[in-house]
This record gives structure tokens, sequence and C-alpha cells, in this order.
């Protein structure tokens, strides 16, 4: 599937504009107090829903070149604030210890609070910022316009890879050996990622989002022909691939008002590789969300 042609998408939000005219105005930058630190945010554009973008894993969009001019182009539609979590770009260093999607949900929500920037958000997750983005909906329901969950970590994934890696065997692939010792760590030691993420935990704490109701949510998943762990013989990978795609499809199930596009070609680097494709898949969700208003 792809994405809604810009062309259509601008045309439709063109004609809603007037009902859908926003208290946030221009361009708004800054850090932010939670509770004794800082959290940064970069605002621009005018319109509701304020669209939000977690990035992934170590990413700071607000000073990423590629969120960026995603950005640029959605503000040209609706307000648009790129975060970055606790520890990274301009954003105060988090409390030292193990931290959650719950708490990355929480600076968010404090974050945009102290911002006075109002709500509800439309929420775009890219890979881990994707569980964030969940655990964020579930938390914050009243403050939540929607998803756009963009090649995002599904709360089942590590599991079911490891699940789907052939045995430990004498001999066997350096790829697999490699991907299950990352997989496990993964799991169960927050120290083996820069942001000292407790997956095991942010996954349970994501699966407490049952359903959206029919708030819109827009899946936009990396090409099918992508790898996910390099190096694999083709069987394995393709396996993994297999279930990654129905792990993506499975969001569908969160919203009445789901949409799921899939990339041509892009891997799960999809706002670099894709820029065009992420930017549709934001603008489709935010005609969905207007038309609820």
């Amino acid at each position: 599937m792809r994405a809604f042609p810009i062309c259509f998408i601008l045309a439709a939000l063109a004609a809603g504009a007037a009902a859908a005219e926003s208290r946030n105005t221009g361009t708004l930058k800054g850090d932010f107090d939670v509770g004794g630190r800082t959290i940064h945010l970069s605002c621009e554009g005018t319109g509701n829903p304020v669209v939000v973008v977690d990035a992934g894993m170590g990413t700071a969009p607000a000073e990423d070149p590629g969120w960026q001019r995603i950005a640029h182009k959605v503000a040209t539609v609706t307000t648009v604030c790129l975060y970055d979590r606790a520890g990274l770009g301009a954003s105060a260093k988090p409390p030292a210890g193990p931290r959650t999607s719950a708490d990355s949900a929480n600076d968010l929500h404090a974050a945009l609070l102290a911002a006075h920037v109002p709500g509800p958000y439309l929420l775009v997750g890219h890979s881990i910022g994707g569980l964030h983005a969940q655990v964020f909906a579930s938390r914050y329901p009243a403050d939540t316009a929607g998803l756009v969950l963009v090649s995002s970590t599904h709360p089942d994934q590590t599991r079911t890879w490891l699940s789907l890696l052939p045995s430990p065997a004498p001999g066997e692939e350096k790829a697999v050996s490699e991907a299950r010792a990352f997989l496990t760590g993964l799991a169960s030691d927050p120290t083996k990622n820069e942001e000292m993420l407790d997956f095991s935990t942010s996954a349970k704490q994501a699966k407490e989002l049952h359903s959206l109701g029919a708030k819109p949510v827009v899946v936009a998943t990396h090409s099918p022909r992508f790898r996910m762990v390099p190096g694999l013989s083709e069987p394995i990978a393709v396996k993994l691939e297999d279930a990654t795609q129905r792990m993506q499809k499975e969001f569908l199930s969160l919203s009445s008002n789901s949409h799921q596009n899939i990339a041509a070609t892009a891997g799960h680097g999809l706002p670099h590789e894709a820029p065009d494709f992420v930017v549709d898949n934001i603008l489709q969700a935010v005609t969905l969300a207007r038309s609820g208003y």
C-alpha cells in the first residue's frame, strides 16, 4: 500500500482549514522544566492537531537535518514539534539508572504543558519512539489525537525475533550468534543500549494500549525487502522480516480508523531514506484527525 499522494492530502487539508484554526502560531523553541531538569522542544507552524515527533534510538530530532526537513513540510499545514528525549540534543540528562517508555512519555507530556502547547497531540514515533508514543497514548488518552507509527518497535518484537532464531549450535553462522547475543542483551540489560532503556518493562507498558477507538492510527512500514539484521542467511532473514511485517499489521487493531502504507524500497531508516513518504503518512493522519473535529 502507498500513502495518499501529497497533492490530494494538501487539498483536503485546505478545505478543512477553517474548522482547524489553532491557538498555536509561529515558532517556539526552548528548554522546558519537567521537575528540576529541562526537555528541549522545537515547534513551528499553525494548526491542529499538533504533530509531535519522537525519534529513534539516540536521535535528537530537533537537531537532526532529516527530521527538520520533514517538520518544515508538515509546518505548512499544521503545528509540528520535535522532541528531544532526556540526555539527547539540548535536553538535560535524566536521573541515573534505567529508563522506560513511561519516563519518556511523562517527560514529553510535562514539557508540552510547560511550553503551553495545547493538545490533543498527533504522536509520530519512529522505531523506539513508536514504542514511547504507544505508551503516551495509553497514559494520556485525552491528550492523544492519534498515532503515526513509522517502522515502529512492536512490544513483542525482541521476544518474537529471539524465538525465530535457531537454537544455539556448534558451528552456527556468526551472524546468528551475534543477533542472538544482541537481542538477549537488549531484552535483559539496559546498559546494552545508549539510552539505558529497559526494553522489557517498556514493552509491558506499551501493551497497556488496547484501543484508541476511532482516533486515527497510520502505520508507515518499511519495505519487506529490508533486512533488519545484516549478514543473516536469506532463509532466516526472510523469516524475521515476515514476522516483522505481521507485527506491523497488528498495529491496525489499535483503532477502527487505521491505515497502513508500505514503502516500496526504503528500509527502517524511513525518515532519512524516504522523507516524503513519512510526510505523506503524517499528513494523512492530520486529515483523518481533522475529520473528527
